[in-house]
């Protein structure tokens, strides 16, 4: 397993917060209560919000072993690749959680330019490596391997219910997204996908949410952001989205996060929706009190 010290030190004891809020949300006892009147969109991140990192030990190994075979590494060449995509493959500890989150097309140069240091061409380095992590996605078992990050379904329907809409921004490629979403069983749940392969520009640019919200007719205006890494949230405000909500499961912790996050909460557990009828009929009662 990879090591989760990553995951547990960025653990914070928020619960002794004051009530605080504004229209569009309120903080209380270390949740966030989302106003369904403010917020139509809901878009996540999904390595270290939705889903375990860990699923990525699998993946990069094989992508290793699968380019050592095509091109005839030794085994030190092949661990040295490992490196590359952030793990080592020693003892399977996170070198870099950064490499390990960034994007495919990213991590797919930093390979195929290790290869070219090797001696192989650079045209069949990147043609390769391209071919070849597309292979692995192909035979990986998602199912076996992917996690998610809390109970994704109760979760979703909540929102659901609450008339609020669900999409998912990942700088992983839309496909794969597609398969993970399906295998935690949540498909129907998810209005949109958009990955790094379906814009321009990855994250923190806003082109993710701009293309989310044209495709589901839902301004950003009324659109929250929920990530684990400050690009997500440096995507919200570029975006012009008036939430973002950092979660504590993935690459970085409160402190880094809170610079450019609305608010920071442990995991999606610690996201909720303020109940409009509770809320009037706590109102009802207060007009009645008034009245007399």
């Amino acid at each position: 397993m990879i090591n989760h010290k990553f995951q547990m030190t960025n653990k914070i004891k928020i619960s002794n917060l004051k009530s605080v809020g504004n229209s569009v949300y309120q903080i209380k006892n270390g949740d966030v209560f989302i106003n369904p009147e403010k917020i139509k969109l809901i878009i996540f991140d999904k390595d270290g919000t939705l889903s375990d990192l860990n699923m990525w030990l699998d993946i990069i190994k094989n992508r290793a072993k699968q380019l050592g075979k095509y091109f005839d590494l030794s085994q030190t060449q092949i661990d040295e690749i490992i490196r590359k995509m952030g793990l080592e493959p020693r003892n399977n500890k996170i070198l870099d959680i950064a490499i390990i989150t960034q994007s495919r097309p990213e991590t797919e140069n930093i390979v195929a330019n290790e290869l070219v240091k090797l001696g192989i061409k650079q045209k069949t380095a990147f043609e390769s490596t391209h071919r070849i992590f597309g292979e692995v996605d192909k035979v990986t078992d998602l199912i076996a391997i992917a996690r998610p990050l809390g109970n994704l379904k109760r979760l979703f329907t909540h929102f659901s219910e609450a008339g609020i809409k669900i999409a998912v921004a990942t700088s992983d490629i839309a496909e794969r997204c597609e398969k993970i979403m399906e295998a935690f069983g949540v498909s129907k749940f998810i209005s949109a996908i958009s990955g790094a392969d379906s814009i321009k520009n990855d994250k923190p640019a806003p082109d993710m949410v701009h293309k989310i919200c044209d495709m589901l007719k839902i301004p950003q205006e009324k659109t929250a952001v929920v990530g684990d890494n400050i690009w997500d949230h440096q995507m919200a405000k570029s975006a012009g989205c008036p939430l973002s909500i950092g979660v504590l499961t993935g690459k970085d912790d409160y402190k880094t996060m809170i610079e450019f996050a609305d608010c920071v909460v442990n995991t999606i557990e610690n996201i909720n929706i303020i109940n409009e009828k509770r809320k009037m009929e706590n109102g009802e009662r207060k007009e009645k009190r008034n009245d007399k």
